[in-house]
């Protein structure tokens, strides 16, 4: 108990002066485009044009940036500086209402595609509001371990569900002229001493799980990526010649802005050699000095220096940054509509784990105890992604201060309480953790606190329709109170939208719709990934946040070995057990919904459409997520058992029918084969399943795959 404290502490201070750091800035808006003075020429692209008139020095500034969170501008030319911002969650860090959305977990967890292209849409829209040019997201690595401390700021478990969420998002952000950047490149599945991390992988698990994201991400349109604090397989992911110019540059054919973590670059020549193209948040590996040294060595020639602000001045032309003013004066932060957006993600971002004899939704005229710590606070995450807010907004308990009784922390330690408990009849405990125990820099607990422990089981004992809304980042320990309470919601950070979605959800406003991104573990030791994880994960240690960040003449880069492989959330689970306590894609709802009439036609080529009838069989109106999986019977190599290929969610009214069809392609079936060094298709039967859950499965069909002939 004393461990958790002391680290509870540490980990406050941390985030106070974090917070002091990331403080809201008051930038002046710039309502006015560039005026790029370019000479007459018959080079199409602006960007090549630019870079033909700039001096070796003026390339040089634009490899480092200024002001924390500015790319610099070149007056001569009438090059203007960029303002990039922190992002995904809501712009951090600026002095004015924005909206603050659900964390990505949360977004991850409504399964709605449609829904993050329209927050993507108003953060992009947010950001023209401010003149902010780079947005410094989404962020997609995966949750390999359910206790990193930054898992919230991801989209879950499974690379499909990954990289769909964030193409959707990053698709509604460039309807606008801002660049995304996709972080963090690659293997950052963990923030316990991240910069003195190495991500110990096979080609085969990097290729399958920790990479896809990313191209999805490209592909659907990101021009910008960021890199990590880590090393991946020995080498500092800011200058991995084979992630940056192998993978990324050379089979993706990228050609934008890779961009460093803030104070992530560790050498000066590695990084002008194959690294990134600008370092955040000022030049202290790339500083003129140091380039100009690098040139006269003959470690990189001026030639690169081009390369690196091509790829600066390319993602700038295709976002439209060159000829657009940099803020626009029609648009507003924080308006109506995009609070109402927000406020749609929380409620679809609420996941129903159980409930038990109906016990929600809760009727109007019930008598209420409301409890828990973060009933009387908005629980964040915390970090750069944390939103300071101009008004504070409303808690859970504060909605509801007229129609419950509500609980001290510690109220089970006085008679009158535990009365008023036990003649109630609903409990409602809001619990979790916040940003000061959920943050960046460092990992969480796997554990609840002791106090909230014992209210839980207190309640459960006088009370026997006890809630229990859990607020985390990801998976943490439910077994202690899973079998004793009556109904149990999870939910991440939703925001300022926290106590509206909250009410919603429990009062049967809205149909509970979510679907869990990762898996739920009955121990923290059944996850194969944690087997080899530091013991100590949890604890605060301020050489681990601070000493030697950024510099690799300090303590000593420790091997975090990937030796789980391909056997991450739900592959783990489905494959070898044990069995979880909830499974990915998990979800339960105040609808029912019915399966039937699969039918699975061939098309050539390796292609397939799948199509079945969902209903909702019961009265009352809600979404359904509907899941493909497939399962490769005859395996030439190891597989996994089943992998998400698909999923879509769909409203049905009570007692509508639907047809839904999806599509598999031969990807679908594909693996990372070593001896070819490409995916590959493996000719076979396949058995393709539709389900609720990854363990819910309602259908089945098998299919017969041959290998498309060139």
């Amino acid at each position: 108990m004393y461990s958790r404290w002391f680290s509870k502490l540490g980990k406050r201070v941390v985030q106070i002066r974090m917070q002091q750091m990331l403080k809201s800035r008051d930038v002046q808006q710039d309502y006015e485009p560039m005026n790029l003075k370019l000479p007459p020429s018959k080079e199409p692209s602006k960007a090549k044009q630019l870079l033909a008139i700039l001096s070796l020095d003026e390339k040089i500034t634009l490899l480092s940036g200024q002001d924390e969170f500015c790319i610099p501008g070149i007056e001569r030319v009438g090059l203007k500086p960029v303002w990039t911002s922190d992002a995904t969650l809501g712009l951090r860090g600026w002095n004015a209402p924005v909206t603050d959305f659900p964390a990505s977990i949360a977004m991850a967890a409504s399964w709605n595609e449609s829904l993050l292209t329209q927050v993507g849409e108003c953060i992009g829209s947010e950001c023209r509001a401010l003149g902010i040019g780079v947005l410094l997201g989404p962020g997609v690595n995966l949750a390999r371990v359910p206790v990193c401390g930054r898992n919230f700021e991801y989209f879950g478990e499974d690379p499909l569900l990954d990289g769909k969420m964030a193409g959707a998002y990053i698709r509604g952000v460039q309807t606008h002229p801002v660049i995304t950047t996709v972080k963090h490149f690659a293997c950052n599945n963990s923030e316990y001493d991240r910069h003195k991390s190495n991500s110990v992988v096979d080609e085969r698990t990097l290729r399958e799980l920790y990479l896809p994201a990313f191209k999805y991400a490209l592909d659907a349109g990101s021009l910008g990526v960021m890199t990590s604090y880590n090393q991946v397989n020995g080498i500092y992911a800011s200058e991995h010649a084979y992630l940056l110019e192998g993978v990324l540059r050379g089979e993706w054919q990228f050609d934008g802005l890779v961009i460093s973590d803030w104070n992530s670059l560790y050498s000066t020549d590695g990084v002008l050699s194959s690294g990134v193209d600008l370092e955040m948040p000022g030049g202290k590996y790339l500083k003129r000095e140091k380039v100009l040294d690098a040139i006269s060595r003959g470690v990189v020639t001026e030639e690169a220096i081009d390369r690196k602000v091509l790829h600066l001045f390319t993602a700038y032309e295709k976002a439209g940054l060159f000829d657009c003013p940099l803020a626009d004066h029609a648009l507003k932060v924080g308006n109506d509509k995009h609070r109402e957006t927000a406020l749609q993600v929380a409620r679809e971002g609420v996941v129903l784990l159980k409930n038990k004899d109906a016990a929600l939704p809760l009727g109007p005229s019930l008598k209420l105890c409301i409890g828990g710590d973060n009933a009387f606070r908005v629980a964040q995450g915390g970090g750069s992604s944390m939103i300071q807010w101009v008004t504070p907004p409303k808690t859970f308990a504060s909605l509801m201060e007229d129609n419950a009784t509500s609980l001290p922390r510690h109220w089970y330690h006085r008679a009158s309480y535990r009365r008023i408990v036990a003649s109630s009849d609903a409990v409602v405990l809001v619990v979790g953790f916040n940003h000061i125990e959920e943050s960046e820099a460092y990992d969480r607990p796997w554990e609840l606190d002791r106090a909230t422990l014992r209210s839980i089981e207190h309640a459960t004992k006088l009370n026997k329709r006890t809630i229990v809304v859990v607020q985390s980042g990801g998976a943490l320990h439910l077994t202690p109170f899973a079998d004793k309470v009556s109904a149990i919601l999870w939910t991440s950070y939703l925001g300022s939208s926290t106590a509206d979605a909250l009410y919603d959800i429990l009062f049967g406003n809205v149909a509970p719709s979510g679907k869990l991104p990762f898996s739920i573990a009955s121990s923290l030791s059944d996850y194969r990934s944690m087997r080899s994880y530091p013991k100590d994960y949890a604890a605060f240690s301020l050489a681990r946040i601070h000493k030697g960040q950024g510099d690799p003449n300090i303590r000593q880069v420790s091997p975090s070995d990937y030796t789980e492989n391909l056997m991450v959330g739900y592959r783990q689970f489905d494959s070898e057990g044990p069995a979880p306590l909830y499974c990915f894609g998990h979800g339960l709802s105040y609808a029912a919904f019915s399966y039937d009439d699969m039918m699975v036609g061939e098309q050539g080529e390796g292609n397939f459409v799948v199509s079945f009838s969902l209903a909702n069989i019961s009265d009352v109106s809600g979404a359904e997520v509907v899941q493909l999986y497939i399962h490769p019977l005859n395996a030439k190599i190891y597989r996994v058992k089943q992998e998400l290929k698909g999923f879509k969610k769909v409203y049905l009214n009570a007692g509508e029918t639907a047809t839904i069809e999806f599509s598999v392609s031969p990807e679908d079936f594909s693996r990372w084969d070593i001896d070819t060094w490409r995916f590959v298709s493996d000719d076979g039967p396949y058995e393709i399943r539709i389900g609720s859950s990854s363990r819910d499965i309602r259908l089945h069909q098998v299919v017969e795959y041959k290998e498309r002939k060139p």
